[in-house]
Protein backbone atom coordinates (compact mmCIF):
# COMPACT_ATOMS: atom_id res chain seq x y z
CA UNK A 1 0.00 0.00 0.00
CA UNK A 2 1.10 3.53 -0.65
CA UNK A 3 -0.48 5.00 2.46
CA UNK A 4 1.10 5.64 5.83
CA UNK A 5 -0.48 4.39 9.02
CA UNK A 6 -1.46 7.97 9.88
CA UNK A 7 -3.33 8.28 6.59
CA UNK A 8 -5.08 4.96 7.11
CA UNK A 9 -6.13 6.04 10.63
CA UNK A 10 -7.58 9.25 9.16
CA UNK A 11 -9.41 7.29 6.45
CA UNK A 12 -10.83 4.90 9.09
CA UNK A 13 -11.95 7.82 11.27
CA UNK A 14 -13.48 9.68 8.34
CA UNK A 15 -15.25 6.55 7.15
CA UNK A 16 -16.80 5.99 10.57
CA UNK A 17 -17.88 9.62 10.83
CA UNK A 18 -19.39 9.68 7.35
CA UNK A 19 -20.97 6.20 7.23
CA UNK A 20 -21.71 5.65 10.95
CA UNK A 21 -20.00 2.26 10.90
CA UNK A 22 -16.40 1.25 11.14
CA UNK A 23 -14.16 0.63 8.17
CA UNK A 24 -13.54 -2.84 9.61
CA UNK A 25 -17.26 -3.69 9.48
CA UNK A 26 -17.40 -2.52 5.86
CA UNK A 27 -14.43 -4.74 4.99
CA UNK A 28 -16.14 -7.71 6.68
CA UNK A 29 -19.33 -7.18 4.68
CA UNK A 30 -17.81 -6.28 1.30
CA UNK A 31 -14.82 -8.62 1.03
CA UNK A 32 -13.97 -12.25 1.72
CA UNK A 33 -11.03 -14.59 1.80
CA UNK A 34 -7.48 -13.37 1.42
CA UNK A 35 -8.51 -9.88 0.32
CA UNK A 36 -10.61 -9.42 3.47
CA UNK A 37 -7.80 -10.69 5.70
CA UNK A 38 -5.23 -8.46 4.00
CA UNK A 39 -7.34 -5.33 4.28
CA UNK A 40 -8.18 -6.06 7.91
CA UNK A 41 -4.50 -6.62 8.66
CA UNK A 42 -3.58 -3.24 7.15
CA UNK A 43 -6.35 -1.37 8.97
CA UNK A 44 -5.82 -3.06 12.35
CA UNK A 45 -2.07 -2.49 12.14
CA UNK A 46 -2.62 1.21 11.39
CA UNK A 47 -5.38 1.86 13.94
CA UNK A 48 -3.96 -0.12 16.89
CA UNK A 49 -0.51 -1.51 16.09
CA UNK A 50 0.29 -2.70 19.62
CA UNK A 51 -3.11 -4.33 20.01
CA UNK A 52 -2.77 -5.96 16.61
CA UNK A 53 0.67 -7.33 17.49
CA UNK A 54 -0.80 -8.70 20.74
CA UNK A 55 -3.50 -10.44 18.68
CA UNK A 56 -0.97 -11.91 16.25
CA UNK A 57 1.19 -13.20 19.11
CA UNK A 58 -1.87 -14.79 20.71
CA UNK A 59 -2.85 -16.42 17.42
CA UNK A 60 0.58 -18.07 17.27
CA UNK A 61 -0.16 -19.72 20.64
CA UNK A 62 -3.84 -20.61 20.22
CA UNK A 63 -5.18 -24.05 19.49
CA UNK A 64 -3.37 -27.33 19.74
CA UNK A 65 0.36 -26.76 19.73
CA UNK A 66 2.16 -23.46 19.62
CA UNK A 67 3.39 -22.39 16.20
CA UNK A 68 6.99 -21.81 17.34
CA UNK A 69 8.32 -20.19 14.18
CA UNK A 70 5.35 -17.83 13.96
CA UNK A 71 5.57 -16.96 17.67
CA UNK A 72 9.28 -16.17 17.36
CA UNK A 73 8.67 -14.04 14.27
CA UNK A 74 5.84 -12.08 15.90
CA UNK A 75 7.74 -11.35 19.12
CA UNK A 76 10.98 -10.39 17.37
CA UNK A 77 9.13 -8.24 14.85
CA UNK A 78 7.25 -6.44 17.60
CA UNK A 79 10.55 -5.72 19.33
CA UNK A 80 12.06 -4.38 16.10
CA UNK A 81 9.15 -1.98 15.67
CA UNK A 82 10.10 0.08 18.70
CA UNK A 83 12.26 -1.73 21.22
CA UNK A 84 11.42 -1.80 24.90
CA UNK A 85 8.69 0.91 24.85
CA UNK A 86 6.83 -0.83 22.05
CA UNK A 87 7.09 -4.28 23.65
CA UNK A 88 5.79 -2.78 26.91
CA UNK A 89 2.78 -1.45 24.99
CA UNK A 90 2.21 -4.84 23.35
CA UNK A 91 2.30 -6.57 26.76
CA UNK A 92 -0.20 -4.04 28.14
CA UNK A 93 -2.47 -4.46 25.12
CA UNK A 94 -2.28 -8.24 25.51
CA UNK A 95 -3.22 -8.08 29.18
CA UNK A 96 -6.09 -5.70 28.47
CA UNK A 97 -7.47 -7.81 25.63
CA UNK A 98 -6.90 -11.32 26.99
CA UNK A 99 -6.81 -10.70 30.77
CA UNK A 100 -3.54 -12.68 30.91
CA UNK A 101 0.10 -11.76 31.39
CA UNK A 102 1.92 -12.24 28.09
CA UNK A 103 5.17 -13.43 29.67
CA UNK A 104 3.32 -16.02 31.76
CA UNK A 105 1.46 -17.17 28.67
CA UNK A 106 4.68 -17.53 26.68
CA UNK A 107 6.24 -19.45 29.57
CA UNK A 108 3.28 -21.84 29.61
CA UNK A 109 3.61 -22.47 25.86
CA UNK A 110 7.40 -22.85 25.58
CA UNK A 111 10.32 -24.36 27.45
CA UNK A 112 14.09 -24.46 27.77
CA UNK A 113 16.39 -22.02 26.01
CA UNK A 114 13.61 -21.15 23.56
CA UNK A 115 11.46 -19.96 26.47
CA UNK A 116 14.37 -17.99 27.94
CA UNK A 117 15.03 -16.27 24.62
CA UNK A 118 11.40 -15.18 24.09
CA UNK A 119 11.01 -14.05 27.70
CA UNK A 120 14.26 -12.04 27.47
CA UNK A 121 12.95 -10.25 24.40
CA UNK A 122 9.62 -9.54 26.09
CA UNK A 123 11.35 -8.23 29.20
CA UNK A 124 13.33 -5.87 26.99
Amino acid sequence: MNRSNAQIRQIAGGYKHHHRRSLESAIYSEFSGHMQQTLLHVVHNAVDPMGWDATLIDQAMEGAGTKDERLTYRIVRAYWKGGRPYITGVKQAYETKYKKNLIKRVKSETSGDYEKLLVAILEG
